[in-house]
Protein backbone atom coordinates (compact mmCIF):
# COMPACT_ATOMS: atom_id res chain seq x y z
CA UNK A 1 0.00 0.00 0.00
CA UNK A 2 1.59 3.26 -0.45
CA UNK A 3 2.21 5.63 2.05
CA UNK A 4 -0.49 8.58 2.32
CA UNK A 5 -0.84 12.08 3.83
CA UNK A 6 -3.71 14.30 5.32
CA UNK A 7 -4.38 17.60 3.24
CA UNK A 8 -5.38 19.98 5.54
CA UNK A 9 -8.24 22.47 5.09
CA UNK A 10 -7.21 26.45 4.46
CA UNK A 11 -10.09 27.48 6.78
CA UNK A 12 -9.59 25.27 10.06
CA UNK A 13 -6.43 22.99 9.45
CA UNK A 14 -8.42 19.80 9.83
CA UNK A 15 -7.68 17.03 7.37
CA UNK A 16 -9.80 17.58 4.40
CA UNK A 17 -8.81 14.40 3.01
CA UNK A 18 -5.63 12.00 2.28
CA UNK A 19 -3.45 11.91 -0.55
CA UNK A 20 -0.80 9.89 -1.95
CA UNK A 21 0.97 12.09 -4.26
CA UNK A 22 3.17 14.81 -3.79
CA UNK A 23 0.50 16.89 -5.72
CA UNK A 24 -1.90 16.37 -2.63
CA UNK A 25 -4.50 14.66 -5.40
CA UNK A 26 -7.41 12.41 -4.91
CA UNK A 27 -9.09 9.75 -7.38
CA UNK A 28 -12.84 10.91 -7.08
CA UNK A 29 -13.85 7.03 -8.51
CA UNK A 30 -12.48 5.82 -5.14
CA UNK A 31 -15.48 5.11 -2.47
CA UNK A 32 -13.04 6.63 -0.14
CA UNK A 33 -13.00 9.71 -1.61
CA UNK A 34 -14.63 13.29 -0.78
CA UNK A 35 -17.21 14.47 -2.48
CA UNK A 36 -16.30 16.84 -5.03
CA UNK A 37 -19.36 19.12 -6.60
CA UNK A 38 -19.54 21.92 -9.76
CA UNK A 39 -20.87 25.57 -9.68
CA UNK A 40 -20.68 28.24 -11.68
CA UNK A 41 -17.63 26.22 -14.28
CA UNK A 42 -15.53 25.42 -10.85
CA UNK A 43 -15.57 23.05 -8.30
CA UNK A 44 -15.30 22.67 -4.46
CA UNK A 45 -15.96 20.57 -1.54
CA UNK A 46 -17.31 21.15 1.70
CA UNK A 47 -14.72 20.54 4.28
CA UNK A 48 -16.31 17.74 7.31
CA UNK A 49 -15.23 19.54 10.40
CA UNK A 50 -15.93 23.38 9.46
CA UNK A 51 -18.56 22.98 6.78
CA UNK A 52 -16.95 25.65 4.73
CA UNK A 53 -16.47 25.54 0.93
CA UNK A 54 -12.91 24.51 -0.46
CA UNK A 55 -12.25 25.53 -4.09
CA UNK A 56 -10.86 22.52 -5.73
CA UNK A 57 -8.92 22.05 -9.08
CA UNK A 58 -9.90 19.21 -11.61
CA UNK A 59 -6.16 17.52 -13.01
CA UNK A 60 -6.39 15.39 -16.84
CA UNK A 61 -3.28 12.60 -17.28
CA UNK A 62 -3.92 9.87 -19.73
CA UNK A 63 -7.62 10.04 -19.45
CA UNK A 64 -7.95 9.69 -15.65
CA UNK A 65 -9.39 12.27 -13.66
CA UNK A 66 -8.09 13.59 -10.24
CA UNK A 67 -8.55 16.86 -8.00
CA UNK A 68 -6.45 18.82 -5.51
CA UNK A 69 -6.85 22.37 -4.02
CA UNK A 70 -7.21 24.90 -6.16
CA UNK A 71 -4.38 28.13 -5.94
CA UNK A 72 -2.57 25.77 -2.98
CA UNK A 73 -3.66 25.08 -0.02
CA UNK A 74 -4.08 28.82 1.44
CA UNK A 75 -6.80 29.93 -1.18
CA UNK A 76 -10.44 30.49 0.24
CA UNK A 77 -13.75 30.08 -1.12
CA UNK A 78 -16.19 33.11 -0.51
CA UNK A 79 -19.19 32.00 0.79
CA UNK A 80 -21.93 33.36 2.90
CA UNK A 81 -24.08 29.94 3.26
CA UNK A 82 -23.91 27.42 5.83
Amino acid sequence: MLPTHDVPCPHCGKALYSAVSLDDGFNPGTPESPKVEAEGGGFYMRCPHCAKRVQMERLTAEGREAFRLAGGANRRVNDSRP
